[in-house]
């Protein structure tokens, strides 16, 4: 079995230095970007959990007359519900205080639990923005629902 070829090494271009440096830059924001954009989902889904409830619960009787019968409209509104909790959960554990190992003596284990870091608060900060973008959906399939069946 032959050797693979070596190929000889070259400095790094301005460009390539620039690209390196952007990409640290990056690395280094990344938990700050998750926990800030963990955050706008709660704020989001809070605020069209009012939006939600003013179509449920508009004017002095509950149900409202335009909910009352409309099978389809209760169920999207149940719906809607639970996935806007679901996605303000989500984004609530994407900002959780977790411990962490802090390593001091082994770099590679250090860098494994920064890997670690971002992967759970990316994880959940995904399953949190498909939730609130179904939610989304179904909220404006409610708001459909209550136009089509006045």
């Amino acid at each position: 079995m032959s050797a693979p070829p070596i190929y000889e090494g070259q400095p790094l271009s301005d460009s390539d230095k620039r690209l390196v440096a952007l990409f640290d830059e990056l690395e280094k924001k990344q938990i700050d970007f998750l926990d800030e954009a963990g955050k706008r989902i709660v704020e989001l889904t809070t605020g069209l959990l009012g939006v939600l409830f003013a179509v449920t619960a508009f004017g002095d009787k509950f149900p409202p007359p335009y909910l009352a019968g409309n099978r389809p409209a209760q169920w999207m509104a149940v719906v809607t519900l639970a996935l806007y909790i679901a996605a303000m959960l989500c984004g609530v554990v994407t900002l959780w205080p977790r411990s962490y190992r802090r390593y001091h003596h082994n770099l590679t284990r250090l860098g494994e639990e920064l890997e670690n870091i971002t992967r759970h608060k990316s994880r959940w900060f995904t399953f949190a923005s498909g939730l609130f973008v179904l939610g989304s959906l179904c909220l404006a399939m409610l708001i459909g629902a209550v136009i089509f069946s006045a």
